[in-house]
């Protein structure tokens, strides 16, 4: 495998500052991080083996400007940063937190957003769902393979920033309301991707975009928890650039003279 090396630029756009990094080439796919910030996970350096990966660095991770002050408003920006990409409809993916700004984009935006990929999204926690007690309890609950991860090399001043940052764009919500009762608005062809061991995201989450985003699948990952591209990185990449290619029919097995 050739070896994909990220370039970092900034960004000026009506909103604000956009950091973002981009590497491949081919057809654009928009890769937004989880809250565990930004991260060129396997998954990722796969796919800019095939297209041109541009991954946004969230407003105010990794020391960046603050340029977002809300979900909503850092899909807006994105819907900047799209623009002036040259426009037209871009395949998304969305990690957990990068799945709700992912989701508010393709709402807020919905001719922004051709294919749309979700890996566990934030946002639609559904009342009585599980709470980890404490940070600690919560990193155990992402992996069902914690030897997988890659160590966090951030700065202690990073990570705080971090996660401050993260529950400012969080504000305290769970379930996002207004968010639910906007599914209906997104037109892009929908693939949810849940682990089938995750205890952060609810699958309740999962049937409910089912349900309301009206061009949606919805899959299953076995032996992945919450960090679906660490866990399971091969399972993850395969369906995902099935989906892209093939749209409807990912579903249906290729034969082999496809």
């Amino acid at each position: 495998m050739t070896r994909i090396v990220f370039t970092e630029h900034e960004v000026e756009l009506p909103g604000g500052a956009l950091v973002v990094r981009s590497a491949g080439a081919g057809h654009p796919i928009l890769h937004l991080h989880s809250a565990g910030g930004p991260r060129i996970s396997p998954v990722v350096e796969a796919l800019a083996q095939r297209y041109r990966v541009l991954a946004p660095i969230a407003p105010g991770f990794s020391g960046t400007a603050r340029s977002a002050k809300s979900i909503k408003s850092y899909a807006d920006l994105l819907s900047q940063y799209l623009e002036r990409e040259g426009g037209g409809a871009i395949d998304v993916i969305g990690q957990s937190f990068g799945g709700w700004v992912a989701l508010w984009l393709a709402a807020r935006h919905p001719d922004c957003v051709d294919h749309l990929v979700l890996e566990a999204p934030a946002g639609l926690r559904t009342p009585g769902a599980w709470e980890p007690r404490n940070e600690a309890e919560r990193r155990r609950k992402l992996f069902v393979f914690p030897d997988r991860a890659p160590a966090d090399t951030r700065e202690p001043h990073i990570l705080q920033g971090d996660q401050e940052v993260m529950n400012q764009y969080r504000d305290n919500v769970a379930f996002d309301d207004e968010l639910a009762n906007s599914l209906g608005l997104i037109k892009a062809r929908t693939l949810v991707l849940m682990g089938a061991q995750d205890e952060l995201i609810p699958a309740e989450s999962g049937r409910l975009l089912k349900a309301r985003v009206r061009q949606s699948h919805l899959i299953y990952i076995f032996k992945a928890a919450h960090a679906l591209e660490i866990d399971q990185p091969e399972r993850v990449f395969r369906v995902i650039s099935d989906f892209l290619t093939r749209g409807e029919g990912f579903l249906v097995k290729a034969s082999a003279s496809a």
